[in-house]
């Protein structure tokens, strides 16, 4: 049943009439514009206008309909055929304003998670290829983002849950910690380069890296004299010590850590001074030593490597506690065994045979090298083996390393 339709004239000052046609307005449905219906005459026109309107032609007035549709199925018979309609639907409902919110602000969050996670993905590829590098960078950060009694200061079992690991710090002294870093890591050996002035031995890559603070005894010798301390502490009714000492590791203490001193300029003055560094050491059994027929082995191997006097080294023949980081170029030489060494012979010498202890080089005798004196053999990779082109190594190349390490290994030596 259609609903009631009435029209409301619409009275206008001007020449056109508008017939407003309404219906259901509060059934909600949409509202179409309707037709413009021209009509001849002016019956229901304005009174002041009806003397005007017979002195001059009558105009075509128009009425504006607004059909209304009783349900949302509409005839398309009931609008006529061949005549304009105009459309107007109600605008849909914005979307809330706190769901736009929460949209936007997902999308900045995500925006700047990619840009950390680029940010992070780029400074790990230069800290994987310049790791030194950026240690230093970070040098003058570190008081600042590690306070006293943070995570990453030290604690007061320096290795707890550290497992240590064959594997050696090169060039420690560049790492934001030097030796701690290291020992977190489980590294069972650190190198230092020591240069001699003023009677003080000073930790550095070259001269230009000299400072006050940063010598072998503040970076080196003086921490390892608390870790030590600490792991070889007992409570006074467990009685004194034994002869075995505890290491730095305290999940290992068997394990013998390696402090590896390259010597860069002034070999004899380095040595004396070294030696005296060690007394203390020395004393208290922590060093690794030749006792003349075997090796002892201590919480502390002391490996001299560069331009070290070996003459130095082997000078005596009873006692040894600081050992050479042989030739390894040299050794491949001999033809070597497999298996353990048979013997450990040692390189004596008179200690008035100045041509051995002043000499600048070290011998190029290989039979002379054994556990007896050094530990380690090592050499240029790029001098002896050559450069691996195409990131492949040759078959002569994998030949002659696979001779050095051989040569080193029968000889009872670690390549590094």
């Amino acid at each position: 049943m259609l609903p009631m339709r009435y029209n409301r004239p619409v009275q206008d000052t001007g020449r056109f009439q508008f017939t407003i046609d309404e219906t259901g307005s509060a059934t909600g449905e949409d509202i179409e514009l309707g037709r413009y219906e021209q009509t001849h005459g002016s019956s229901t026109g304005c009174p002041e206008n009806a003397g005007q309107s017979q002195s001059r032609p009558s105009r075509p007035s128009l009425a504006l309909k607004i059909p209304a549709f009783p349900s949302s199925s509409r005839s398309p018979d009931k609008r006529g055929s061949g005549q304009p309609w105009l459309l107007v639907r109600k605008q849909k409902r914005p979307a809330s304003r706190s769901l736009s919110k929460v949209v936007n602000l997902l999308k900045l969050s995500l925006m700047l998670l990619g840009i950390l996670q680029c940010v992070a993905y780029v400074f790990g590829v230069l800290n994987a290829l310049f790791p030194d590098d950026f240690d230093l960078v970070s040098k003058p950060f570190r008081d600042v983002l590690i306070t006293p009694g943070s995570p990453g200061t030290w604690s007061e079992d320096p290795t707890t849950d550290v497992q240590p690991l064959m594997c050696h710090s090169h060039n420690d002294y560049w790492r934001r910690e030097p030796l701690y870093q290291a020992l977190r890591a489980g590294c069972t050996g650190v190198e230092a380069d020591v240069w001699y002035f003023d009677d003080q031995l000073y930790v550095t890559h070259t001269v230009l890296g000299i400072r006050q603070n940063r010598t072998l005894k503040n970076l080196y010798l003086d921490p390892l004299t608390d870790i030590l301390n600490r792991q070889n502490q007992l409570p006074n009714f467990l009685g004194p010590l034994d002869e075995t000492r505890n290491g730095v590791f305290a999940t290992r203490p068997m394990q013998t850590l390696v402090l590896l001193i390259d010597f860069k300029n002034d070999p004899q003055r380095i040595w004396r001074r070294l030696e005296s560094h060690l007394s203390y050491f020395r004393d208290k059994k922590y060093l690794t030593y030749f006792n003349g027929t075997a090796v002892v082995q201590g919480p502390l191997t002391i490996v001299a490597s560069g331009i070290a006097p070996f003459g130095r080294i082997v000078q005596r023949s009873t006692y040894r506690d600081v050992f050479y980081d042989a030739p390894l170029d040299v050794l491949a030489s001999l033809p070597g065994s497999r298996g353990p060494t048979a013997s450990l012979p040692h390189y004596t010498t008179d200690a008035d045979d100045s041509s051995l202890i002043d000499a600048p080089y070290y011998p190029q005798n290989a039979a002379i090298y054994s556990p007896a004196n050094s530990y380690y053999a090592s050499v240029s990779f790029v001098r002896s083996i050559g450069y691996p082109w195409h990131s492949t190594l040759s078959q002569a190349q994998l030949d002659l390393l696979r001779r050095q390490i051989h040569a080193a290994h029968s000889r009872g030596l670690k390549v590094r």
